[in-house]
């Protein structure tokens, strides 16, 4: 990769996915990394940035060196800013890297939309007053490869549900905020990039968010899972953070990605199934831990509305909120991906 420079703002820092996109970009070209940061003052943000990179010295030595810390919300009208410091940063901003969100699968619509919707409003923002200052390269939007229907079998990359449908709030909050970087395509360069459910390292194994498919994982080492309402060959739409993160950085700085979208999954073929996914989980759980599992139960039903109480309820409710994908059979097409990146085989 051709190392680059300018200022590279960048929103979700402190965030799984961005901590490592930071990484990345400190790493392969000479950006400096202007972070939005949340924090009461100064020194809370700079602490709260310090202790989301703890676990890489590299990052926390950049700060104050490469990395300066923009204190702000995401949400707020001028990401939060003063008038004259929101001025200083459109005249200094070449690259805009938008990955903050609010990854609450069920939580409240109005909140959701608050980071999800308000805040990609406010960064479109910004990237209009650095366009209009002197001329933005690339504004990328990290979305998600769910805002597609419910109802389509096969995705492609520039497929998007014009519908609320059924979809849960956490993908209709995602798809009106994609909406709105889509319709801003003519306004200057735009990427958007859709990745799968983002899971740990490839190599290593490292997570530090453990949602989604962790959560399961969990319940099932520890007892609390035996019965998954889901069919076991149902494939599992997982993808390594560091694809994802090196993707962003290398889509991010690529000419022919403006006003593209990609899908930032692995091949169909490669994804595993539940029944794969749980046998690794005992596989591991005997190898690792010296723990046996009995093998899961996959009985694809509807679950209850009514979550009884008790010991249960905790793996019920967990269940309930990841219904939507224990049955999801969308295929994501990664032409442009393809295209630009080449093929990707996940071993998974």
């Amino acid at each position: 990769m051709v190392r680059v420079s300018g200022s590279l703002f960048i929103t979700g820092a402190t965030g799984f996915l961005g901590t490592q996109i930071v990484r990345r970009i400190l790493a392969q070209t000479d950006f400096r990394v202007l972070a939005l940061v949340r924090g009461e003052d100064d020194e809370a943000a700079a602490r709260r940035l310090s202790r989301a990179w703890w676990d890489w010295p590299e990052l926390g030595r950049a700060i104050g060196e490469r990395v300066e810390i923009v204190r702000g919300d995401v949400a707020q009208p001028r990401l939060g800013l003063s008038h004259p410091a929101y001025e200083e940063l459109a005249r200094r901003v070449t690259h805009i890297v938008h990955s903050a969100a609010d990854l609450r699968l069920r939580g409240p619509l109005d909140e959701l939309r608050r980071t999800n919707v308000a805040g990609t409003r406010e960064i479109l923002a910004l990237g209009r007053a650095v366009h209009a200052d002197h001329g933005l390269t690339r504004l990328s939007h990290v979305s998600t490869a769910y805002v597609a229907a419910r109802n389509q079998a096969v995705v492609c990359e520039e497929d998007l549900d014009a519908g609320v449908g059924e979809a849960p709030p956490y993908e209709r909050s995602k798809r009106e905020g994609e909406r709105l970087v889509q319709e801003a395509r003519g306004d200057f360069p735009t990427t958007v990039l859709r990745p799968g459910m983002i899971v740990g390292d490839s190599t290593s194994g490292e997570v530090k968010t453990f949602n989604t498919v962790y959560a399961p994982l969990r319940l099932y080492l520890t007892g609390r899972l035996r019965v998954v309402p889901a069919s076991a060959s149902v494939r599992v739409n997982l993808v390594p953070v560091d694809y994802v993160a090196q993707a962003v950085v290398a889509l991010s700085l690529d000419e022919r990605a403006a006003g593209l979208t990609f899908h930032l999954t692995a091949p169909w073929e490669s994804l595993p199934t539940f029944r794969e996914l749980a046998a690794g989980a005992r596989s591991w759980a005997r190898k690792s831990l010296g723990v046996r599992l009995a093998p899961l139960l996959f009985v694809p039903v509807l679950l209850p509305r009514a979550v009884p109480r008790g010991s249960v309820r905790g793996a019920v409710g967990l269940l309930q909120t990841l219904a939507p994908y224990l049955d999801d059979r969308r295929r994501f097409v990664r032409e442009n991906t393809d295209r630009l990146l080449g093929s990707y085989e996940l071993d998974w």
